[in-house]
């Protein structure tokens, strides 16, 4: 089915009034037309957004989180496209996890999704499956497979914390020298992304040796590592290093939820032992767009942290509002809310309540209506690195 949109939309850098034509890609721009779809007044069109750090757990770990929650809580955050995480139970590293859980996403996925396979000793054929590219873990820095994998053409995005990390105590993790030594063990490769810096040095760092970076709103927001429900790898910084740290949003490529959920029971067992991660997979967006309301970046850098940028680093015809693109479009509204989670099996947070200014009024995946006003709907997302088979 093609259909006309009608409102305010962010094209070629500039806020105007248009009509957008589309069925799943887009298919016309005209500045006159009569629309399918009216917007209300205060609502703006931004191209999709990308998360392209995220948990969505499934297969045998779907009682933390499964593709239908995940992805209905992407949808209702203003996510159109996100990336899994291969550290799934079984770990996702072969072709046949591979297979399993692209599968899983076909089935029941409400956004657009991609998936990351680990690494893996069976890179010559893992690599002609569609996946996006390949996450090395701190474990991975001291196995030969992995110096295959970084020579391979797919981008590899690299957890910054070196291997002693894992094997001394917790608050030796607190050293931001642990994290930024494991951007050497992958210099001279290319196409390597940093993934959730929590300091300003590793992104400066990691710029400097050609790779991209992101950082998470937690790692900017949350006062240090108090309780499991903090707890997070690698860790919160301190206030200093957080306040150096938002300087940076204007020298990253891109801002990751990082969603890592786990059950609520999981979460109360003893600090020392309890699994680390926080869940937020819908407030990266209108945190976003709050600090635009706020003044404190631009709509144009905005785009691009959510968007443009995460969609150049994939290499896909997402992040801007042109013909041909797929038609996913991120519709926000500015007005005063305070964030919770609405779909994801994890109900609390350390960012409940955290005063927002932008929400989402709707999502619009491959030409489909994702969530409007809050409410999502069962529209089925696809691969796009899995179109061309």
């Amino acid at each position: 089915m093609i259909l006309w949109i009608m409102g305010k939309a962010y094209l070629s850098k500039e806020i105007r009034d248009v009509c957008i034509n589309f069925d799943r890609r887009i298919k016309e721009i005209k500045s006159i037309c009569k629309p399918d779809i009216a917007l209300p007044k205060g609502t703006l069109i931004l191209p999709g957004a990308i998360d392209l750090h995220t948990h969505i757990r499934g297969l045998k770990l779907a009682y933390k989180e499964d593709v239908v929650s995940g992805t209905s809580e992407a949808s209702y955050g203003g996510i159109t496209l996100i990336g899994d995480m291969p550290n799934s139970v079984p770990f996702v590293n072969t072709m046949e996890t591979i297979t399993a859980k692209l599968r899983e996403f076909e089935y029941y996925s409400r956004v657009d999704y991609f998936v990351y396979s680990g690494v893996t000793k069976d890179l010559k054929k893992v690599d002609k499956f569609p996946i996006a590219g390949y996450k090395i873990f701190p474990e991975d820095l001291e196995k030969e497979e992995t110096l295959e994998v970084l020579k391979s053409m797919k981008l590899k995005i690299l957890h910054p914390e070196v291997p002693l990390a894992l094997r001394g105590n917790r608050k030796l993790r607190l050293n931001i020298w642990y994290e930024i030594g494991a951007l050497y063990y992958v210099k001279g490769y290319q196409n390597v992304h940093i993934t959730h810096a929590t300091n300003i040095r590793t992104v400066r760092l990691a710029k400097e040796l050609g790779f991209t970076v992101d950082i998470t709103p937690h790692h900017l927001l949350v006062d240090r590592e108090k309780e499991c429900l903090t707890k997070v790898n690698p860790p919160i910084r301190d206030t200093n290093e957080r306040l150096w740290l938002l300087q940076a949003i204007n020298e990253v490529d891109t801002v990751v939820s990082d969603h890592a959920p786990h059950a609520s029971f999981e979460k109360q067992q003893p600090y020392e032992i309890c699994p680390p991660g926080i869940a937020a997979l819908s407030f990266t967006v209108p945190f976003i767009l709050t600090l635009v309301s706020k003044g404190i970046i631009s709509i144009d850098r905005a785009v691009e942290l959510i968007s443009t940028n995460p969609a150049r680093i994939l290499n896909i015809p997402y992040g801007e509002i042109k013909e041909n693109n797929y038609a996913n479009f991120t519709i926000i509204q500015f007005k005063d809310w305070r964030y919770s989670t609405k779909y994801s099996k994890v109900i609390e947070t350390p960012l409940d309540g955290f005063p927002l200014r932008a929400s989402i009024y709707m999502t619009i995946i491959q030409g489909k209506v994702g969530s409007l006003e809050g409410e999502v709907f069962p529209v089925k997302g696809i691969n796009p690195f899995g179109e061309n088979k």
